[in-house]
């Protein structure tokens, strides 16, 4: 007798069975959690909510604060008068050295000047570290560029203790934007990040026009030696993520109030870190690749 046996079994694939390539690093990272895990004080992933996965934050919300669509998974919809307190500034008032790292996805400003964050000063107008929006003027060619601007203040002493500084950040307007800010105690420099690449900063005591990476000095350049910058200071109690520290109700400072010029920011937040050190370009690089990809 002839037995003749039928199989259903599909034909072998040698794909099915090959090994899984692992994922690509970035400067040896494989996820943004990696990088300088230490030196991370900060970390607000929005994830349905304004709370610091770190713990040291804890803050209020005012206005109608909700969450969209973001990098990966939700982000923060900034809105109209809206914005968080955070009544304890946490490891922001110790900042020496810092790195704030997040991704911003903003429309255009109506001609006013749009507050992202602030670590305050209870008794100036401006706060100890202000980071903001404004319009680059009539100059700006194809519409889409705004002025990413930082000022900070050192308490430590030195002559030239407040700074503004201004880069421009072009095709911002609308579009998911990574943006980095860093100072290193230890040279004096700045730098300001927008999708990694490194982008000139006007507004240092002896530079001209935008500069990359400039050092900050704390006296007059122009009247050697010339004092570093050097660790900061900052006199810093409270903090507010949304607006300026004087547009809250009340104000985080007693020098001023609400400001026609100023507005809350409108826009989506995502991602948003502080670090207690300056990233160098390779781990700046790095997380705004791995954070890209959801990693």
């Amino acid at each position: 007798m002839v037995f003749t046996i039928s199989s259903c079994q599909k034909g072998f694939d040698p794909k099915t069975y090959a090994p899984s390539k692992p994922l690509p690093t970035y400067g040896g990272y494989s996820g943004s959690k990696e990088i300088e895990p230490s030196s991370l004080v900060d970390y607000f992933p929005f994830s349905g909510s304004v709370t610091d996965s770190m713990g040291n934050l804890s803050g209020t919300t005012a206005g109608n604060i909700t969450f969209g669509p973001g990098v990966s998974g939700k982000a923060y919809q900034g809105a109209v008068n809206s914005y968080v307190v955070f009544p304890n500034a946490g490891p922001g008032k110790n900042l020496q050295s810092y790195t704030l790292a997040f991704w911003m996805n903003s429309p255009k400003t109506a001609g006013l000047a749009r507050g992202i964050f602030s670590f305050n000063n209870p008794t100036d107008f401006w706060g100890s570290l202000d980071i903001y929006l404004d319009n680059p003027g009539p100059t700006d060619p194809n519409g889409d560029t705004l002025l990413f601007k930082v000022h900070m203040t050192n308490a430590s002493g030195v002559a030239f203790a407040g700074y503004y500084l201004a880069s421009k950040v072009p095709n911002a307007i609308n579009t998911w934007t990574h943006m980095v800010v860093t100072y290193d105690a230890g040279s004096s420099v700045i730098n300001i990040y927008q999708n990694a690449a490194p982008i000139g900063i006007t507004g240092v005591a002896g530079t001209k026009g935008y500069v990359v990476g400039p050092a900050i000095p704390g006296s007059d350049p122009t009247k050697p030696p010339v004092i570093p910058y050097g660790p900061l200071k900052f006199p810093t109690t409270e903090a507010v993520m949304g607006t300026w520290q004087f547009q809250t109700n009340p104000s985080l400072t007693t020098s001023a109030t609400a400001q026609s010029w100023a507005e809350s920011y409108t826009g989506l937040l995502d991602n948003f870190r502080i670090y207690n050190k300056a990233l160098s370009a390779a781990e700046v690089s790095a997380l705004y690749n791995l954070e890209k990809l959801g990693r």
